[in-house]
């Protein structure tokens, strides 16, 4: 029976047991076993893989200080000489996130070992370093915890084993992850006839073009004439009637809201104001049917382009919105607009 693989396991101050905000400023300390999530994820390693070493950082220490204290660490992992770097799961904390994405990318570039963490899709990490390692996905909140170790330990003994990874779309990772190597002594038309017949074969293969991992979504079709449709008004640039009646936050979105415009043929600028922080809104103050554009709809009305509108529209302030909650809002608006029998939505934003 081969050795099991030696692992390095990074996490930050809360999970290392030392606190919270009051220790996150603390610096780098070493333990030769899994610490807090770790032990876990030793479980679930079985005997294949061992945590030999837990590097613990305060997440203001790393984030406020990548230049100094990512070569400091990967000073550390090359001396351990681990078969496999796991960083986090980080979830959406941002300070860790970045952490665990700077020490992963440069693990995996760097040192050219087995690495992989976990972040939530809208953590800073995730953005900043999902072209440069594998980041799985996770929830946005440490509560699933458990099913994110799960899935962390057989993609690190994968990587370990050297089988090749799909797509992030099939195996559960933002973005490409890391670059291809690619041996450019073999002719870019060689290589390309190799991936085929291997294709063809059924053989395994990557590509050295990998697609970014994106949600598909299913094109929406009008199963109508358009002048026979009703046609709803929806925007993210913040139109709420003056005074801001339901008090719509102007970042962070937690909500949307619906206002009639019944028997207008366009909106009075005295009437409307926004509550958005994202853009210059004062076109939109100015006249706020350059945002909702209740007067061309009107027009296009009377002329039969459309067959009616409805009369009242949906708005919130997209600024800062996570993207779970502006799945929510979508699926919460159409919901409401397929029960008002709407059959298309012109959506404005800023």
């Amino acid at each position: 029976m081969s050795a099991p693989y030696k692992v390095v396991h990074y996490i930050n101050q809360f999970y290392g047991g030392f606190g919270a905000e009051d220790t996150a400023s603390m610096e780098i300390v070493i333990k030769d076993e899994p610490v807090g999530p770790g032990k876990i994820l030793q479980s679930l390693f079985g005997s294949k893989a061992v945590i030999t070493k837990t590097i613990i950082c305060g997440d203001n220490h790393i984030s406020e200080n990548l230049a100094t204290v990512v070569p400091e660490i990967m000073d550390i992992i090359r001396d351990e000489k681990p078969d496999i770097f796991i960083a986090g799961p980080g979830f959406n904390a941002g300070r860790y996130g970045m952490g665990c994405g700077a020490l992963t990318a440069a693990v995996w570039n760097e040192l050219k070992i087995a690495s992989v963490t976990s972040l939530f899709s809208e953590n800073p990490g995730t953005d900043l370093y999902k072209g440069r390692c594998y980041i799985l996905q996770t929830d946005n909140s440490a509560k699933s915890m458990k099913s994110a170790l799960e899935a962390l330990a057989p993609f690190a003994l994968r990587l370990a084993d050297g089988d090749v990874i799909g797509d992030g779309v099939k195996e559960g990772y933002h973005g490409t992850g890391p670059a291809v190597d690619i041996d450019y002594s073999t002719s870019a038309g060689t290589r390309g006839v190799d991936m085929l017949l291997k294709k063809f074969a059924k053989l395994p293969f990557k590509t050295e073009v990998v697609m970014p991992n994106n949600e598909i979504i299913p094109l929406p079709v009008l199963h109508k004439p358009l002048s026979e449709a009703r046609i709803a008004l929806v925007t993210d640039g913040g139109l709420v009637p003056k005074g801001n009646p339901d008090n719509m936050v102007p970042t962070n979105s937690k909500t949307f809201n619906s206002y009639t415009f019944e028997g207008k043929q366009a909106f009075d600028p005295a009437e409307y104001e926004v509550s958005h922080q994202g853009y210059n809104n004062a076109f939109v103050l100015e006249d706020p049917n350059r945002l909702v554009p209740l007067d061309s709809m009107r027009i296009l009305q009377e002329e039969g382009v459309i067959g009616s509108l409805l009369d009242s529209y949906y708005t919130t302030a997209g600024v800062m919105t996570p993207m779970d909650m502006g799945k929510k809002f979508g699926q919460d608006m159409a919901k409401s607009l397929k029960e008002k029998e709407v059959d298309a939505v012109i959506l404005t934003s800023t």
